[in-house]
């Protein structure tokens, strides 16, 4: 069944020319109305961002002159609009979730089907947030040598006012921005403020950025959905 990506610009970003041209050819099968783009480089990447608006960014983890997590951070900075959607070989938790805490918002194993990919493109450019199977597994939590919880996150919590406190709880179960306004019985544009509060706190740009610097670049309670598709709101 054809999916409906009519009029989204996408770049690809990969090293591999060969796996650009597969990219370019699956999305272009996918659907015909793909405005799409490619870059070998993080700099020619960069150079394409700078002259053009794509809605979505392919980003091979390992490409040239990136440095991994900290290189999406830098385009998360400088493009916060771009929805990002690392491919990579590994499936570490630890690289999943830097990449998560980083401002992507989507993780694709380079061994995914043809399938997986384009529901993971979907799941990310209708709001979501995607990962691999392999984040998913029992248990997802923070090295025992430095365990930090919403739990013990008190100091930090103590900088928040009461509501913004009671916000930040409701946003590590994982509930959405209505759903923190209907239980405190607020307006969703209160609760925005609220949570763009919390996220300058944490120095993040999204919810999961903020969600995983909660508890330092692992999984909070309710971060995680038990499978492989995440649903994270933005805020704008």
């Amino acid at each position: 069944m054809e999916k409906d990506f009519a009029e989204i610009g996408a770049l690809i970003a990969d090293r591999h020319t060969f796996f650009r041209r597969g990219m370019f050819g699956l999305l272009q099968e996918s659907s015909p109305g793909w405005r799409l783009a490619e870059a070998g480089t993080f700099d020619e990447a960069w150079t394409h961002l700078q002259n053009s608006d794509p809605e979505l960014l392919l980003l091979d983890l390992d490409l040239p002159n990136l440095e991994g997590a900290d290189g999406i951070r830098r385009l998360r900075a400088l493009c916060p609009v771009q929805r990002i959607v690392v491919m990579a070989d590994s499936d570490a938790r630890e690289t999943i979730l830097e990449c998560l805490a980083a401002g992507a918002q989507g993780y694709v194993l380079k061994s995914a089907t043809s399938a997986q990919f384009l529901r993971a493109l979907e799941t990310v450019l209708s709001g979501g947030v995607f990962a691999p199977a392999s984040l998913t597994g029992d248990p997802l939590r923070a090295p025992a040598a430095s365990p930090r919880t919403v739990e013990n996150m008190e100091p930090l919590l103590a900088t928040l006012t009461d509501r913004q406190r009671d916000v930040f709880r409701l946003l590590a179960e994982g509930c959405a921005t209505k759903t923190i306004a209907r239980r405190l019985n607020l307006a969703v544009g209160t609760v925005k403020v609220h949570l763009a509060a919390i996220y300058r706190l944490l120095g993040a740009h999204s919810r999961m950025e903020a969600m995983a610097k909660a508890c330092g670049g692992f999984a909070v309670p309710g971060m995680l959905a038990p499978s492989t598709t995440v649903v994270a709101e933005q805020i704008n």
